[in-house]
């Protein structure tokens, strides 16, 4: 059996090798697939995969929502590393926290180009137990798709550089700083996301059909509370897969905007 990727013969396997039926599908939905592959649930957590070096993380106290909790310390500045404390994700986003600064993605023909081919070479070197493999395939293939975006980066990039960007492991560490948070689908909060949350959306939806022809994956932090059945009004910030690789890009948060559907 032979498989392909983007109409390139990548390899064969044996008509009758247990391996060829996983690749062979898994790779068939990703190309017919009308959503981007999910890169935080294919690896339980996600890979920050094409991001450059994190600039070290400072707290800037540019919120006056954040002041507010932070009543009663000395010596606040304008910058400050503290102990955590029980922000939302509306001051979260304020200050900036999950930013990942001096971020880039690499766009280089060349380098676009190198890393396809590693990526494909690796796709046929996979050889162990089928769970893993197919594991490595939809993930491989994922950061082969986002690979071809990057060709179009140029095109796209006013749009896609509103939105900053953080990588996993910024989420990773904010969770487990702030454990009252959580990472989880858009869809429950959808309902009630403000018509400036719906717009972004969209918008964001739009040009990466545009870009791909596949839909984006959103995905929200929010209280842990907020993901069971809440009587208040929730407080997100909204997610986006980048496109373009392995991390995300913040789109927005909102509190008091959110809608009350008890109150419609």
């Amino acid at each position: 059996m032979e498989l392909k990727l983007f109409g390139k013969r990548i390899f064969e396997f044996n008509k009758h090798g247990s391996g060829a039926l996983w690749i062979d599908n898994e790779n068939s939905h990703n190309k017919n697939s009308k959503i981007l592959p999910d890169f935080y649930s294919m690896t339980e957590g996600g890979s920050s995969w094409g991001s450059s070096a994190d600039a070290t993380q400072v707290l800037e106290v540019t919120s006056s929502a954040a002041l507010r909790k932070l009543k009663g310390k000395k010596g606040l500045t304008g910058k400050m590393v503290m102990k955590p404390v029980e922000l939302s994700p509306k001051d979260i986003y304020e200050l900036k926290t999950l930013n990942s600064k001096g971020f880039q993605i690499n766009v280089n023909k060349e380098y676009i180009d190198e890393q396809l081919e590693v990526f494909k070479d690796k796709l046929s070197l996979i050889k162990s137990s089928e769970h893993d493999m197919r594991r490595g395939v939809v993930e491989i293939a994922s950061i082969l798709i986002r690979l071809e975006n990057r060709k179009k980066y140029a095109k796209y990039s006013s749009f896609f550089e509103n939105y900053p960007y953080t990588t996993q492991t910024n989420v990773d560490k904010l969770l487990k700083d702030h454990s009252h948070l959580q990472l989880g689908t858009v869809d429950q909060f959808v309902a009630d996301m403000p018509k400036e949350a719906i717009n972004e959306m969209k918008a964001y939806e739009k040009q990466t059909k545009w870009l791909c022809d596949k839909k984006p994956i959103f995905y929200i932090i929010a209280k842990k509370k907020d993901f069971q059945k809440s009587e208040k009004r929730r407080d997100p910030i909204l997610l986006a897969q980048s496109p373009f690789c392995h991390n995300w890009q913040i789109i927005g948060a909102w509190d008091e905007e959110m809608m009350f559907l008890e109150e419609l």
